[in-house]
């Protein structure tokens, strides 16, 4: 199922992180050109260097050469994507004032992909939900945009009931503040 895209977030969600993907960043793509370049420069290798005639010659070498190749970029992926986790752990620990609700790398890549939302409690109260959306771009070829996003849901019984209950929570933490501050004696 396609996703919607969405040029701007809407007016229950705030923005966490913003960034953008290049087509061709995929590793595994990467790798497999590569490979064709370094099959290529091995046959032309071969002209100069007889050692490079043999078929495992020639597979060790695009493999290597590939590989060799591809490392620093799949490197600068873990490292991006790190770097997206923990702010966004940051901001979920900041909102959410519970430091074990952070996402491993691997559970925002699957955010990522599913697009699903993560519910998260605020204070022990449920209400607000992570998840990431793909914001719409005109260009094909245009780098894609992705943008996680806290989404604020209103709670079951609707926003008066729960401006009532968090009313009655402080009336009754000022009437035990008020009661044990004074001293009959």
């Amino acid at each position: 199922m396609e996703r919607p895209l969405h040029a701007q977030p809407h007016k229950s969600t705030v923005a966490l992180v913003r960034w953008s993907k290049k087509p061709g960043e995929n590793p595994v793509i990467r790798f497999i050109i590569l490979t064709v370049f370094g099959l290529i420069l091995c046959l032309f290798l071969m002209i100069f260097m007889p050692g490079l005639r043999s078929g495992g010659a020639v597979a060790l070498f695009t493999v290597s050469f590939a590989a060799l190749l591809t490392i620093p970029a799949v490197s600068g992926q873990r490292t991006f994507m790190r770097g997206l986790t923990q702010r966004v752990n940051d901001t979920i620990a900041e909102v959410s004032d519970s430091p074990g609700d952070q996402l491993s790398v691997g559970e925002f890549r699957r955010l990522i992909k599913s697009g699903e939302p993560l519910p998260l409690l605020v204070g022990g109260v449920p209400g607000l939900s992570l998840h990431v959306e793909r914001v719409a771009t005109a260009e094909e070829n245009a780098p894609q945009k992705w943008l996680a996003v806290f989404t604020v849901v209103p709670p079951e019984n609707g926003a008066a009931s729960f401006d009532r209950l968090v009313a009655a929570a402080i009336d009754a933490d000022r009437g035990v503040t008020g009661t044990s501050g004074t001293n009959p004696s």
